[in-house]
């Protein structure tokens, strides 16, 4: 089973918890930035995805009703 692009960022974040990363050190801010940053881009990408399957699906129903 593949994982879609929301999970796999919840997979990457659990691996980063389980480092238990320090956030007072430069390296722990840096990769929680990414991390969070990366939570924000899969969010985005699926809202995307979601629009452009609601709009599929306009054009489906145009496309019938000119059929």
């Amino acid at each position: 089973m593949e994982m879609d692009i929301l999970e796999k960022c919840a997979y990457i974040k659990g691996l980063a918890d389980g480092l238990n990363l320090d956030t007072t050190k430069p390296e722990g801010k840096v990769l929680n930035a990414i991390i969070d940053l990366l939570s924000d881009i899969t969010g985005y990408i699926a809202d995307m995805d979601d629009e452009v399957a609601t709009l599929g699906d306009y054009i489906e129903e145009i496309d019938h009703d000119l059929g």
